[in-house]
């Protein structure tokens, strides 16, 4: 059955997507300025390790944008399949002109930013990328690490796999949301406790990109499915919400952002920042089901700005981190600017922000437009 959203709860979505945008690109604008004062390598100052840990830490936006486009693919297709008439050829064409006009923009300017000898993160830029820019015009580069200075397109990589397996499962399991559901959380144990046996048996494997991708992708499929789960019952689910719940799991959501910012501090090991996932996620389904309890369909002032965050947020999160770093190095040119990192960072962030709250949206609704009748003609063939 098809669960429509309430005008509330769609609002929520769409300011969410932005803010959560816009809280990534403040993490690496503010880990680019640590990074140029300090080195990529923490210095051994406990007020800069929670620093970089707590305002270089976007994980739990990622989190975020996993729930919600599980809600909204699962929306998306949910019908189709129910009914037997899930196209395949369609939807994957709905999926790539949603998503690669922008991609392949940024990944453009990653290649001119790498072209510079410009990275995030790292202190020697790879000279030889060919194996990850292959693997990221197929959305594969989880498996290879991303191409250099486009790091935050290895979340897109989890999308694509999550809009390939999610309609296979639901189809196999003839449009029973709960069963696909079980399908994935119990198929994600077994692959996790597959994988750590492999580490175990054989420790060289833990540097493996192929393998931490897919303990990656695997760990976090569980957030996306949360979403679909919600969706296809959301009418039902929302009603068990009432402000008092509402408001405990926004406490939790917060506390597994606390749990993140804690193992980053600690420096732990890939794989359990992806576990931190977890311990927020039943918060982070409650704060999204309440979005009644905010009101913004009451509160005509603020509906344009929900629209406008939502049309921001795709443009600044893919393109973001490849303007960071051409602008910070344009910066760089200039003697008084490089003399003061966090100035100069601050300089390079602000000046992002303002010309991807201006073109950002601009382009969103071009594409979406152009996709538009793309997808039209799909349907009259």
């Amino acid at each position: 059955m098809d669960q429509r959203l309430d005008k509330d709860s769609e609002l929520l979505l769409d300011a969410l997507r932005g803010l959560a945008a816009f809280v990534v690109l403040f993490a690496h604008g503010f880990e680019l300025a640590a990074g140029t004062a300090f080195g990529w390598h923490t210095p051994n100052s406990e007020v800069w390790r929670w620093a970089r840990a707590i305002f270089g830490n976007a994980d739990w936006c990622v989190w975020c944008f996993f729930v919600i486009s599980g809600i909204c693919i699962h929306r998306s297709i949910s019908r189709g399949v129910a009914s037997g008439q899930f196209n395949w050829w369609r939807y994957g064409m709905a999926r790539i002109t949603r998503l690669y006009p922008l991609f392949l923009i940024g990944l453009a300017l990653a290649v001119v930013a790498w072209s510079q000898g410009l990275d995030f993160a790292v202190d020697e830029v790879n000279a030889k990328p060919w194996r990850q820019l292959g693997a990221s015009l197929f959305n594969l580069q989880i498996f290879t690490t991303p191409f250099p200075a486009f790091g935050p397109s290895w979340s897109l990589s989890c999308e694509v796999l999550y809009y390939a397996v999610w309609p296979a499962l639901l189809l196999l399991s003839k449009g029973r949301t709960d069963a696909a559901t079980r399908w994935v959380m119990v198929g994600s144990v077994v692959i996790l406790f597959g994988i750590v046996m492999l580490w175990q048996i054989k420790p060289e494997r833990s540097s493996s990109a192929l393998l931490q991708g897919l303990w990656t992708t695997t760990a976090l499929f569980p957030l996306w499915v949360t979403g679909a789960a919600m969706s296809s019952r959301w009418e039902a689910f929302t009603a068990l919400i009432t402000r008092q719940v509402w408001l405990i799991g926004i406490v939790l959501w917060l506390i597994g952002a606390v749990i993140s910012i804690v193992f980053k501090h600690n420096h732990s090991e890939g794989f359990r920042m992806d576990m931190a996932a977890w311990y927020s996620l039943p918060g982070l389904a409650i704060m999204l089901a309440g979005g009644r309890h905010l009101g913004l369909a009451a509160k005509p002032h603020l509906i344009p700005l929900c629209r406008w965050l939502s049309q921001f947020s795709y443009p600044c999160y893919i393109l973001h981190m490849p303007l960071l770093l051409l602008v910070h190095h344009a910066g760089a040119q200039v003697a008084s600017l490089k003399a003061h990192p966090f100035l100069h960072a601050g300089l390079s962030f602000a000046i992002v922000l303002t010309l991807l709250a201006f073109i950002g949206p601009a382009l969103e609704r071009f594409f979406m437009a152009w996709r538009s009748r793309v997808l039209s003609g799909e349907t009259r063939a």
